[in-house]
């Protein structure tokens, strides 16, 4: 894997904010608080120490908009690979990968940096890299081959592998029982919650609730539109299982845009 670093014409720093219920900045407000921080076509860029989902997918869907790219990202984390906010590095590299991110770092005490990237060196598909007293120090290595058996997905704040014959239990409907359906699906022994989204009354009841997913995501509709408005809003890595009638022109661009895992 080539071990080089570019010279990053813009580097965004955490702007500290949040999406319900851990903040109170709506998901469109806070990507448009870092398009309002990016200046249009120059790059690359360094998403530099993020610590939340919510902000480092802001960032990346707002160079995306505004064509700042590519785009590398690091994230802040103690020596466990946990970022202040709770949320893992892998769980954060997969989304970023899926999302596009052209280099994945790690921001984090000089005594676990070889134990840190020696661990994403397990999973990367892109060049890695640490971030020592503010330079990035690029990390040589060959990506490992991929088991097809563990396809990498995240929650908002870990990692998760599926396999292509995951068993995705019952589909959950967006209804007012949504946030006690989740909790009941995950307490059975399948390999992932099944979310329908067909209308916008659910995208908005899902866009609630999606924070206390703790399994594989499977995202499920019929109208691409809502499907979208689901993976923008989804702090993780979500997966699509085919029954939902989609083309595949659809499903490639929002793969494209959302790391969304198509099997």
């Amino acid at each position: 894997m080539d071990a080089s670093v570019p010279t990053f014409q813009q580097i965004l720093d955490p702007l500290g904010l949040d999406v319900p219920p851990a903040g109170e900045t709506d998901f469109e407000a806070l990507t448009a608080a870092f398009r309002a921080r990016l200046e249009p076509g120059r790059g690359p860029v360094h998403l530099r120490g993020m610590t939340a989902m919510a902000e480092c997918r802001a960032g990346l869907l707002a160079a995306g908009e505004l064509g700042c790219g590519p785009v590398w990202v690091s994230w802040s984390c103690d020596g466990e690979g946990l970022s202040p906010a709770r949320v893992h590095m892998l769980a954060a590299l997969f989304v970023c990968e899926g999302m596009g991110a052209a280099g994945f770092g790690v921001q984090c005490p000089e005594e676990d940096a070889g134990e840190r990237l020696a661990q994403l060196a397990a999973c990367a598909r892109v060049p890695l890299f640490w971030v020592r007293a503010g330079e990035a120090e690029p990390y040589p290595y060959e990506p490992a081959p991929r088991d097809p058996d563990a396809i990498p997905c995240a929650t908002g704040t870990d990692p998760c592998f599926i396999s292509p014959t995951i068993d995705v239990g019952e589909e959950l409907e967006c209804g007012p029982d949504l946030l006690e359906d989740i909790i009941a699906a995950e307490d059975d022994p399948v390999g992932a919650v099944k979310i329908a989204i067909q209308s916008q009354d659910d995208l908005d009841i899902f866009a609630q609730h999606q924070y206390a997913v703790r399994e594989a995501l499977c995202l499920c509709s019929d109208l691409p539109e809502l499907l979208e408005g689901a993976l923008r809003v989804y702090q993780g890595r979500a997966f699509y299982d085919g029954t939902g009638g989609l083309s595949r022109e659809e499903l490639e661009r929002l793969t494209a845009l959302y790391g969304l895992v198509v099997l």
